[in-house]
C-alpha cells in the first residue's frame, strides 16, 4: 500500500513539473509571407488603375507611399499594446475602454472582412465570365465551390501552410504584372514623360484623403502578422511589420507607374473595358501587341489573379475567424458560435457564399463603380474600426499620463477621421447604418 502510494506520489509529481507546451516559434519569413498574404490581395487589381483615372498621373504614387505610412501607423499601435498589454487591438479595449468598446471595434472589422470576401468572389465571377466566356451561373457555381473548399481547409487546419503559398504567390503575381507593364509600355512605341508635380496641386483635399482611404484598403492585412501568432517573437512581428511595409509600398509604387503609362498609352480600350464592366485591371495586359503570345499572356495573368483573389479571400475569412471567435467567448455574439470552428464558418465563410450567389448577376450586369462601392464601404469599416482602436488607445494613456503615446493616438483618430469624412456622403450614410446596427445588436446581446 505504502509502495502504491509513493508511485502515486511520484507520478503527481511529474504531472505537476510537466512543461506547459509553448506556442510554436514561427519564422520571420512565415510572418512576412501571412501578413503580405493580406496586403497583396484584391486591391492591388483595381485600386491603382482607379487612383491613376482619379489624379491623372503619377503623383497617384504620393498616395500609395501616404497610405503606406498610415498602415504603419496602426501597425506601431497593435505593436506597442502586443509589447506592453500582450494583446490584439479587440482585447486592449475590452480590457481598456469596456466591452462597449470592443464590441463596436470587432464589429466593424468583421462587416469589413466579409464585405471583402464577397467583393473578392464578386470580382472573381466576374473574370470567369468576361475574360473566359463562362456564363455566369457557371462562374457563381465555381466560386461557390472554391470558397467550399477553403471552409475545408479551415476544417482540417491547413491555413498555416495555404496562407505562406498565398503570400509567395502573390509576390510572383505582382512581380508578373510590372514585367507586362513595362513590356505592354515599351511595345506600344511611345515615350511618355513621369514628372512628379511639385507646384499647385489639381486636386482637392477631400479627393486627396478619399484616395487615402481607398489605398489604405490594401493595405489591410498588416494587422494580421502582428497578431496572427499569440505568443510569438516579438522582435520577428516588429521586423516582419516593417518588411511588409517596405515591400508594399515599392512594388504598389511601381505598379502605379506602369497602371499611370498604360492609361496615357490606351486610354480607348480603357473606356472600352469599363464599358464592358470589367472588374480588373487588365489595363496591364492592354499594351500588348495583338499577337497569340499576347493573348496567352494575358490569359494566364488573369487566371493567376483569380488564384490570388480568392487567396486574398482565404486570409480575411482567417482573420474574421479570430475576430468572431473572441466576440463569442466574451458572449458578445451568440455562444454557439464560440463551441465549433464549423459554426464559426456559417458567419464568415457560409455567409460571403450566399452575398456572391445573389449578388454576383448583378454586379456582372451592371457598372463597374457599383463594384467599387463595395471596396469602398469595406474600407470604410475598417478605417471607423481603427478610428475606435486609436481612440481607446489615447484614452488609456491620457489616464495612464503617458503624453506621448496619447498625443500618437490621437493624431492617429484625427487622420482616420478625416479619411472617413472625405467620402461621398452616400457611403457615411451607410456607414451609419453600420453603427446603428452594432449598437443595436450590443443592446440585444446585453
Amino acid at each position: 500500500m505504502q509502495n502504491r502510494r509513493k508511485t502515486t506520489s511520484r507520478k503527481s509529481k511529474r504531472a505537476a513539473v510537466k512543461p506547459v507546451a509553448r506556442a510554436k516559434d514561427h519564422s520571420i519569413v512565415d510572418l512576412y509571407l501571412h501578413g503580405l498574404a493580406g496586403v497583396i490581395g484584391l486591391g492591388i487589381l483595381i485600386i491603382p488603375f482607379f487612383i491613376a483615372l482619379l489624379y491623372g498621373g503619377p503623383f497617384s504614387i504620393y498616395l500609395v507611399i501616404g497610405a503606406g505610412f498610415i498602415a504603419l501607423l496602426l501597425a506601431m499601435l497593435i505593436y506597442d499594446i502586443s509589447i506592453t498589454h500582450s494583446h490584439d487591438p479587440y482585447n486592449f479595449l475590452k480590457n481598456t475602454s469596456g466591452k462597449e468598446y470592443s464590441f463596436v471595434f470587432g464589429f466593424l472589422l468583421l462587416v469589413s472582412f466579409i464585405i471583402t470576401a464577397t467583393a473578392a468572389g464578386i470580382a472573381s465571377v466576374g473574370e470567369l465570365s468576361l475574360f473566359f466566356g463562362i456564363s455566369s451561373y457557371t462562374s457563381i457555381a465555381v466560386i461557390d465551390v472554391a470558397f467550399l473548399v477553403m471552409w475545408v481547409l479551415f476544417f482540417y487546419n491547413k491555413v498555416k501552410s495555404s496562407l505562406n503559398f498565398a503570400g509567395a504567390l502573390k509576390i510572383l503575381f505582382v512581380l508578373l504584372l510590372i514585367i507586362v507593364g513595362a513590356v505592354s509600355t515599351f511595345a506600344s512605341g511611345s515615350n511618355p514623360s513621369i514628372s512628379i508635380p511639385t507646384a499647385s496641386l489639381p486636386y482637392t483635399p477631400p479627393l486627396f484623403f478619399f484616395g487615402l482611404l481607398l489605398l489604405l484598403w490594401m493595405y489591410g492585412g498588416f494587422e494580421g502578422a502582428a497578431i496572427v501568432y499569440k505568443g510569438e517573437n516579438k522582435v520577428k512581428v516588429a521586423k516582419s511589420l516593417v518588411y511588409i511595409i517596405i515591400t508594399s509600398i515599392i512594388l504598389f509604387s511601381i505598379v502605379q507607374v506602369f497602371a499611370y503609362t498604360t492609361v496615357q498609352n490606351s486610354i480607348t480600350k480603357i473606356y472600352t473595358a469599363l464599358a464592358a464592366n470589367v472588374p480588373t485591371a487588365s489595363i496591364f495586359t492592354t499594351n500588348i501587341i495583338a499577337s497569340n503570345t499576347g493573348t496567352i499572356v494575358e490569359s494566364i495573368l488573369i487566371a493567376l489573379s483569380i488564384v490570388v483573389i480568392l487567396s486574398a479571400a482565404f486570409a480575411v475569412i482567417n482573420a474574421a475567424n479570430r475576430t468572431l471567435d473572441d466576440m463569442a467567448n466574451d458572449g458578445l455574439m451568440p455562444k454557439f458560435l464560440a463551441k465549433d470552428e464549423n459554426l464559426k464558418l456559417l458567419v464568415t465563410a457560409a455567409v460571403p457564399i450566399i452575398l456572391i450567389t445573389v449578388f454576383s448577376t448583378v454586379m456582372i450586369s451592371t457598372s463597374v463603380f457599383d463594384y467599387i462601392a463595395i471596396i469602398i464601404i469595406s474600407a470604410l469599416a475598417f478605417a471607423a474600426a481603427f478610428a475606435f482602436f486609436a481612440a481607446g488607445y489615447a484614452v488609456h494613456y491620457v489616464k495612464q499620463k503617458k503624453y506621448s503615446r496619447f498625443v500618437f493616438g490621437l493624431f492617429t483618430v484625427a487622420l482616420m477621421i478625416l479619411l472617413i469624412i472625405s467620402s461621398p456622403a452616400a457611403f457615411l450614410i451607410g456607414l451609419g447604418i453600420i453603427l446603428l446596427v452594432a449598437l443595436v445588436g450590443y443592446a440585444l446581446v446585453k
